[in-house]
């Protein structure tokens, strides 16, 4: 499917997804090589880089001023805003050659409410990219899981 999309004449810059497109390293490669910028969701156990180990201790070992409080979009009680602690990765060489176009970041999401609950995320972004940018692109998912949501209630397949 996404390289169909991809193949066609649709103008795709970014693309976001839950942990189940995160954790899938082919299609994280599919995209670089596109030159598509990507803001997914990884469970907390993903590896990561020599020498970072899994990304939630990557995370966690981020000093307190790594984390900045950013909305990921309006909600229907206003902005969605969470504290988010970014990083970019080393280059790859042998994917990035000489002079790399994007850069390789790794996000904590942190819940004001509930700070013990982080959700982790993989990007890949065009050089120059900001953290809100990537934050934006991040919370552009909720749209979509809303509509369908929607359209699983007004068909009644919430019921199966």
């Amino acid at each position: 499917m996404i390289l169909r999309a991809l193949a066609s004449p649709l103008p795709i810059a970014w693309v976001t997804g839950d942990c189940a497109y995160g954790q899938e390293w082919r299609m994280r490669r599919t995209l670089e090589e596109a030159g598509v910028g990507y803001v997914l969701a990884v469970p907390k156990s993903q590896q990561l880089h020599a020498p970072f180990g899994r990304i939630d201790q990557a995370i966690a070992d981020a000093p307190g001023e790594a984390w900045e409080r950013h909305s990921c979009g309006d909600g229907a009680k206003g902005p969605r805003l969470y504290d988010w602690a970014a990083a970019r990765l080393p280059v790859i060489g042998v994917f990035d050659g000489d002079r790399p176009t994007h850069e390789r970041w790794v996000l904590g999401r942190r819940s004001l409410a509930r700070p013990d609950e982080i959700a982790y995320y993989l990007a890949y972004a065009p050089n120059g990219t900001s953290v809100a940018d990537l934050v934006r692109i991040a919370g552009s998912r909720w749209a979509i899981e809303e509509a369908f949501q929607a359209a699983k209630n007004e068909c009644g397949l919430d019921q199966y």
